[in-house]
């Protein structure tokens, strides 16, 4: 009963970490404002000394006697002698040993009061994002189940905390802001197309909307070598003056001279196109559920 006991206590010392709880909170577009309540448990780790079962051994010294074969001789036989000697033994008992363990210990109680300030001004009725506030011990982790149809993005978050007796009080407040994906999806939603090189024009289409101002468009060539490395000439982001740009049809059109870049013009080339959308994607909370960037590599000869 008292190894039992002992077991017990060992695995729930094990088992006991950081709690976890975790409140969602739905936007459907029409709200400015939400606050969740979590509360948590955080704790330290202390080393102690345990008792706990174990498999010993002991060496102790056995008489073991054997007979040795009969000798013949010219058809004589004489019988063995036996023989007696003093040997070691290990011998296998159970036993208690004494070890150190980590053990995670209850240390202080965490309240979170998470504040979101929602701005909606480009927001429609098409919006169902499912925010997932979730703290581990005192640790925030903020995530999102997005409808797709907004970039949703983390403008400023704040952090304040207090230690009052054995409770931490934690306050976060998030400003969350919504910008409508159809600013992605026209521009990059099939990609970069129509890749063309003549007469040291680079041409390629994207989608409609496309700007410098809400895009970076970069550009790098070099001459191609059919042995060894290719040579680059030119690695750029360009700018509104550096490129020649017709909408036409639901797609933009884009021509760079590369006569204007200040290079020798290579008739055979490896050209690399990256079209990327202006914005700081650590802060998108849904940025693996959308597309921000395309990129191509074409060769001509």
């Amino acid at each position: 009963m008292t190894k039992l006991i002992l077991m017990i206590f060992l695995f729930s010392c094990a088992a006991f970490a950081d709690s976890t709880d975790i409140e969602r909170v739905l936007f459907d577009g029409t709200q400015t404002y939400e606050e969740a309540n979590l509360s948590t448990e955080k704790t330290r780790t202390e080393y102690r000394t345990v008792t706990v079962p174990s498999i010993c051994y002991r060496t102790e010294y056995r008489r073991r006697c054997t007979t040795t074969p009969p000798v013949c001789r010219e058809g004589r036989c004489r019988p063995g002698r036996r023989i007696c000697r003093t040997v070691p033994v290990q011998i296998r008992y159970r036993c208690m040993r004494r070890e150190t363990r980590a053990v995670q210990v209850h240390d202080y109680n965490v309240e979170t009061k998470v504040v979101f300030n929602f701005n909606n001004t480009d927001v429609l009725d098409d919006a169902q994002e499912e925010f997932q506030m979730k703290m581990t011990g005192e640790t925030p982790s903020l995530s999102v189940k997005s409808s797709k149809n907004y970039m949703v993005v983390v403008d400023h978050d704040n952090k304040t905390e207090q230690r009052r007796g054995g409770t931490k009080y934690i306050e976060l407040t998030y400003k969350i802001n919504f910008i409508p994906a159809h600013k992605l999806n026209q521009v990059l939603g099939a990609g970069i197309q129509d890749v063309s090189y003549r007469n040291g024009v680079v041409g390629f289409k994207l989608g409609a909307g496309f700007n410098f101002n809400d895009f970076t468009q970069k550009i790098k060539v070099y001459r191609n070598r059919r042995l060894g490395t290719d040579i680059l000439l030119l690695d750029k982001a360009l700018a509104q003056n550096d490129a020649q740009i017709q909408t036409s049809a639901g797609a933009t059109h884009i021509k760079v001279d590369l006569h204007q870049q200040g290079i020798q013009v290579p008739s055979k080339a490896r050209i690399i196109l990256e079209t990327s959308f202006n914005i700081d994607a650590q802060k998108v909370l849904n940025k693996n559920e959308l597309k921000f960037a395309d990129s191509v590599n074409w060769v001509f000869r």
